[in-house]
């Protein structure tokens, strides 16, 4: 089963500083037919003015991913972390028995555009911890490769969860089969660019959740990107 979450139909709030469209419900934005997918609880495409940002706030026990699409982000956190994201690099943060953190946009003139992803973590109250790697020189043309695995690895950080995040580049006009295992569920969100998935046109900014399938078909109808969630 193919289900496509169109772009224009998420949430949508403008505070000025901060234009953000979500794709589940999300602090004043709630849709009961959207409250999440699987342990996929929040992918908000955010938007951030010049100097704009997120002031120091708490999380706890859960799993947050930053990707960044244009500019860069400032991050600073009660573990001591202090980190410039930028494109070309995954972020992810367990929050765990509590953090606290803080998001900036540095440049003063050019606004970051991101997503921030949460994933509902399969253990509690463990001890914070921060990861932040660059990717570029592992993206394959016309394939996926792994931004997030369970297990982690060599510049792949580790989320505490049965989740696998993937990278999927590609040329106008090519594809990809993908094998599924039928008692997961998968999620699409495309990054740019534009795609048929088993037949269903999505493009940039929509998201597809797919179940009961054993198998994919990814064409590029133009030059793109998408990420690609399994979860158990």
């Amino acid at each position: 089963m193919l289900k496509i979450r169109n772009a224009d139909e998420r949430g949508h709030l403008n505070f000025g500083w901060l234009d953000a469209k979500h794709t589940f419900s999300f602090g004043s934005y709630h849709d009961p037919a959207h409250m999440g997918f699987r342990s996929l609880r929040v992918i908000n495409n955010d938007l951030i003015s010049g100097g704009g940002g997120f002031d120091t706030h708490p999380h706890k026990d859960m799993e947050i991913m930053t990707f960044i699409l244009e500019g860069s982000l400032e991050h600073r956190d009660t573990m001591g972390n202090h980190s410039i994201i930028k494109p070309g690099e995954i972020q992810i943060m367990s929050a765990g028995s509590g953090v606290f953190h803080s998001e900036h946009n540095p440049s003063e003139t050019e606004s970051t555009k991101l997503y921030q992803i949460w994933i509902t973590p399969n253990k509690k109250g463990v001890e914070p911890r921060y990861e932040q790697f660059s990717y570029l020189d592992r993206v394959k043309e016309n394939d996926f490769i792994d931004l997030v695995t369970p297990e982690g690895g060599e510049r792949i950080p580790m989320i505490y969860q049965d989740a696998i995040i993937k990278l999927g580049s590609f040329k106008k006009d090519k594809s990809s089969v993908l094998k599924l295992n039928d008692k997961k569920g998968y999620w699409i969100q495309v990054l740019k660019g534009s795609f048929k998935v088993n037949n269903e046109s999505i493009k940039a900014e929509d998201g597809l959740s797919i179940e009961n399938l054993g198998e994919l078909r990814i064409q590029s109808v133009e030059s793109g990107e998408v990420l690609l969630f399994e979860l158990g």
